[in-house]
């Protein structure tokens, strides 16, 4: 696949209505080959923690309590969706406190999601990047043990690739101005 035809045509997968699997091997190639994401200082400021389909109800379940305190339906609904799904890769970097290299890390970290992005579609995997609030709740990011000079930058979620997002024509056409 070209590389001009993957950035137009790849979408947020997010049909998450039918049992989903994905080969391991693939996620694991996925994940290597996203590095090569452009970073500076070569810090690679980015790890991975795979969810993988066996333990999909109990992360659902840990998302969920510190999501939806008080609301079962809300709870049970998100277990059941997330159940689904092939995976789901939780994206984790340091929070460096430096204004400068904070932002060179959040940078190189986009840098490496959309990578995978990339990656996965031409792999015919589909992938939705999700940043939820509950990305930025203690108890969650306690019981995922993230450290205290990392954040969570977003979970991807894994399922089909299904091809039914229409491709939609940016609106932001004026990018460039002169100086």
């Amino acid at each position: 696949m070209e590389l001009q035809k993957a950035i137009v045509e790849r979408r947020s997968c997010k049909t998450y209505n039918h049992h989903t699997t994905a080969d391991d091997s693939i996620i694991k190639e996925m994940i290597q080959l996203a590095s090569y994401a452009p970073n500076h200082g070569m810090r690679e400021p980015w790890r991975v923690i795979w969810i993988k389909k066996n333990r999909l109800a109990e992360f659902a379940a840990l998302f969920a309590d510190h999501a939806f305190k008080n609301d079962s339906d809300k709870k049970e609904k998100h277990i059941e969706t997330l159940s689904q799904l092939s995976g789901v890769l939780i994206v984790v970097g340091k929070y460096d406190r430096r204004q400068k290299q904070f932002l060179e890390d959040v940078l190189a970290v986009g840098a490496y999601i959309q990578n995978l992005s990339l990656l996965f579609h031409e792999s015919g995997i589909g992938s939705c990047i999700k940043t939820p609030g509950v990305l930025t709740v203690p108890g969650f990011n306690n019981a995922l043990s993230i450290a205290a000079d990392e954040m969570i930058y977003s979970l991807i979620y894994l399922t089909d690739a299904d091809g039914s997002a229409p491709i939609k024509e940016r609106k932001n056409t004026e990018l460039l101005t002169e100086w």
